[in-house]
């Protein structure tokens, strides 16, 4: 009997493991969370542990990568292609990032190319856009440094393509299940494919020349927030426009009273630092995501040695000017009464 008692119980618990299991592989904002721990776990790992910033280069390379799974449509061959061209592409970028004349041109051309992949191809959206944040991202960080500071985190995005396919691929292949999405009518009138390009050309241009005018530092928030907010429709445009702004000022301020209250705290400020860094590309809500970006531009820049506060200033700044050039080429551009709703046909 007492056999049988503990054969009931080691097959209750394993039914309870197995439904916790399940549990587990729903949401799809914890999948997310769940591949963004592992994608950069090494990475964060060999910084924590030696204090190389290259492994901080590898676990972003990792993140950026890992966070294109959440394209139904991703596949291997994506990984691969994306990983080549952020390697051939990134010391390019890096020398481009301290001369003026001819990063304003070639970021117009970049920003045009991914509305142009993205409205034209069967390329996932989230491939193209994470690759150019990978590289507007990684390259501004590298920019005073120089070139050659930027060829060993070139080379990093080829093994860490080959770590993010064992994450996404085997150990955590999930992708939850999306709530069904609900229907609000037609869409308001929406640019086309060139008219959508040009735009965000000529927003991204415009912020890329302001924000060197300015002397502005992380030049590339203000880039991604005019390319981000420059959506086909001037409402959804608009609407993204201001929910940028919101986070970034909600995320700022919250990261500056993180930074202020655990001043004496570094280990649970980093400790925070790095559960935000597997939450960052997990929220469903916009304002959430650019929040928690937000707050890590000032935690992860302490965290780096950096000046915290100075990089939550050149967030919130930068943010700024590129969501209102953006806005200005949105409104130049915007098809006629975009601001009517389109009615709803009868059902």
């Amino acid at each position: 009997m007492r056999a049988t008692g503990c054969g009931s119980t080691g097959w209750a618990d394993g039914v309870r493991m197995a439904d916790w299991y399940e549990r587990l592989k729903q949401p799809p904002w914890l999948q997310k969370a769940i591949r963004t721990a592992l994608a950069v776990l090494p990475g964060l790992g060999w910084w924590a542990a030696t204090g190389n910033t290259q492994g901080v280069a590898f676990a972003f390379a990792a993140l950026c990568l890992s966070a294109t799974y959440g394209d139904a449509g991703m596949r291997i061959r994506h990984l691969a292609i994306m990983a080549i061209l952020a390697a051939a592409a990134l010391p390019g970028m890096t020398w481009l990032e301290r001369r003026p004349f001819p990063c304003v041109p070639a970021t117009m051309a970049l920003l045009a190319l991914n509305v142009l992949v993205r409205r034209r191809t069967a390329v996932p959206t989230r491939v193209s856009n994470w690759l150019l944040i990978y590289l507007l991202y990684q390259s501004s960080e590298l920019s005073g440094a120089g070139v050659g500071a930027s060829l060993v985190p070139a080379l990093l995005t080829l093994p860490a393509a080959l770590w993010t396919w064992l994450v996404c691929f085997v150990l955590w292949p999930h992708r939850g299940t999306a709530p069904p999405s609900a229907t609000a009518g037609p869409p308001p009138p929406a640019m086309g494919t060139a008219r959508h390009a040009l735009c965000a050309a000529l927003a991204g241009g415009a912020a890329t020349a302001a924000a060197f005018l300015l002397h502005s530092t992380h030049i590339n928030w203000a880039v991604w927030s005019a390319m981000t907010v420059t959506q086909a429709g001037t409402r959804e445009s608009l609407v993204k426009s201001g929910q940028r702004i919101a986070g970034a000022a909600i995320g700022c301020a919250a990261g500056y009273a993180a930074l202020i209250g655990l001043a004496g705290l570094p280990m649970l400020r980093d400790t925070i630092t790095a559960a935000l860094v597997t939450v960052m590309v997990a929220p469903e809500t916009y304002i959430l995501a650019v929040a928690i970006r937000s707050a890590l531009a000032i935690l992860g820049g302490a965290a780096l040695g950096a000046d915290g506060a100075a990089a939550g200033l050149a967030r919130i700044g930068n943010i700024a000017l590129g969501v209102g050039v953006a806005t200005a080429f949105l409104l130049a551009f915007a098809p006629r009464r975009w601001w009517r709703r389109t009615p709803t046909p009868p059902s």
